[in-house]
Protein backbone atom coordinates (compact mmCIF):
# COMPACT_ATOMS: atom_id res chain seq x y z
CA UNK A 1 0.00 0.00 0.00
CA UNK A 2 1.68 3.13 -1.07
CA UNK A 3 1.77 6.47 1.79
CA UNK A 4 -0.76 8.47 2.93
CA UNK A 5 0.04 12.20 1.26
CA UNK A 6 -1.39 15.57 2.46
CA UNK A 7 -2.21 18.76 0.08
CA UNK A 8 -3.23 22.12 0.94
CA UNK A 9 -5.46 22.75 -2.56
CA UNK A 10 -5.78 26.49 -3.15
CA UNK A 11 -9.30 26.50 -5.13
CA UNK A 12 -11.57 29.86 -6.36
CA UNK A 13 -13.19 29.14 -2.94
CA UNK A 14 -10.51 29.31 -0.88
CA UNK A 15 -8.05 26.56 0.41
CA UNK A 16 -8.55 22.76 1.62
CA UNK A 17 -6.87 20.14 3.04
CA UNK A 18 -6.80 16.32 0.91
CA UNK A 19 -5.56 13.26 2.02
CA UNK A 20 -4.36 9.88 -0.93
CA UNK A 21 -2.46 8.22 -1.52
CA UNK A 22 -1.68 9.78 -5.12
CA UNK A 23 1.93 10.77 -5.36
CA UNK A 24 1.23 14.40 -7.09
CA UNK A 25 -1.69 16.32 -7.22
CA UNK A 26 -0.87 17.24 -11.36
CA UNK A 27 -1.51 13.31 -12.30
CA UNK A 28 -4.22 12.41 -14.37
CA UNK A 29 -5.73 10.54 -11.95
CA UNK A 30 -5.80 13.69 -9.67
CA UNK A 31 -7.20 15.93 -12.31
CA UNK A 32 -10.18 13.52 -13.10
CA UNK A 33 -10.97 13.47 -9.41
CA UNK A 34 -10.66 17.46 -8.76
CA UNK A 35 -12.98 17.90 -12.17
CA UNK A 36 -15.35 15.52 -10.65
CA UNK A 37 -16.02 17.90 -7.87
CA UNK A 38 -15.92 20.87 -10.15
CA UNK A 39 -12.39 22.19 -9.53
CA UNK A 40 -10.58 22.42 -12.65
CA UNK A 41 -7.99 25.24 -11.83
CA UNK A 42 -5.97 24.75 -8.74
CA UNK A 43 -2.75 24.65 -6.82
CA UNK A 44 -1.65 22.07 -4.89
CA UNK A 45 0.97 22.20 -1.87
CA UNK A 46 1.96 18.91 -0.48
CA UNK A 47 1.79 19.67 3.30
CA UNK A 48 3.64 17.29 6.15
CA UNK A 49 1.68 14.06 6.92
CA UNK A 50 2.86 13.91 10.15
CA UNK A 51 1.77 17.02 10.70
CA UNK A 52 -1.62 16.89 9.55
CA UNK A 53 -1.96 14.06 11.82
CA UNK A 54 -0.73 15.54 14.69
CA UNK A 55 -2.80 18.89 14.29
CA UNK A 56 -6.36 16.84 12.86
CA UNK A 57 -5.77 13.57 14.69
CA UNK A 58 -9.10 11.81 14.49
CA UNK A 59 -10.66 13.94 11.74
CA UNK A 60 -7.92 13.32 9.06
CA UNK A 61 -8.19 9.55 10.35
CA UNK A 62 -11.92 9.61 9.64
CA UNK A 63 -11.22 10.98 6.06
CA UNK A 64 -8.45 8.15 5.42
CA UNK A 65 -11.08 5.54 6.40
CA UNK A 66 -13.26 6.64 3.85
CA UNK A 67 -10.60 6.44 1.29
CA UNK A 68 -12.30 4.05 -1.65
CA UNK A 69 -9.33 2.98 -3.34
CA UNK A 70 -5.14 4.22 -3.61
CA UNK A 71 -5.97 6.46 -6.25
CA UNK A 72 -9.19 8.41 -3.89
CA UNK A 73 -9.08 11.69 -2.39
CA UNK A 74 -10.73 12.74 0.78
CA UNK A 75 -11.13 16.03 1.78
CA UNK A 76 -10.43 16.83 5.66
CA UNK A 77 -10.82 20.04 6.31
CA UNK A 78 -13.17 22.67 4.07
CA UNK A 79 -13.17 25.80 6.20
CA UNK A 80 -10.75 27.46 3.94
CA UNK A 81 -9.46 30.14 6.70
CA UNK A 82 -9.17 27.32 9.38
CA UNK A 83 -6.93 25.39 7.11
CA UNK A 84 -4.99 28.20 5.98
CA UNK A 85 -3.87 29.11 8.95
CA UNK A 86 -3.01 25.79 10.14
CA UNK A 87 0.37 25.31 8.40
CA UNK A 88 3.23 27.45 8.13
CA UNK A 89 4.13 28.57 4.74
CA UNK A 90 8.02 27.02 5.52
CA UNK A 91 5.60 23.69 5.64
CA UNK A 92 4.62 23.68 2.27
CA UNK A 93 6.42 22.20 -0.96
CA UNK A 94 6.78 23.60 -3.93
CA UNK A 95 3.12 24.71 -5.61
CA UNK A 96 2.09 22.65 -8.63
CA UNK A 97 -0.27 24.42 -10.87
CA UNK A 98 -3.09 22.83 -12.64
CA UNK A 99 -5.35 24.88 -14.99
CA UNK A 100 -8.20 23.61 -17.71
CA UNK A 101 -7.28 24.83 -20.85
CA UNK A 102 -10.00 27.97 -21.76
CA UNK A 103 -11.21 25.47 -24.74
CA UNK A 104 -11.55 22.68 -22.40
CA UNK A 105 -14.05 25.32 -19.49
CA UNK A 106 -15.83 26.21 -22.38
CA UNK A 107 -16.33 22.98 -23.97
Amino acid sequence: MKPLKTFMIFTGTGPILVVTRLDDMEGEVARRHMESKGIRKYIAYEVPYASAEERYGTRLHKAIDRLASDDDIRVFDVDGHHAFMVFDFTEMGEPVYVDAKLSELLA
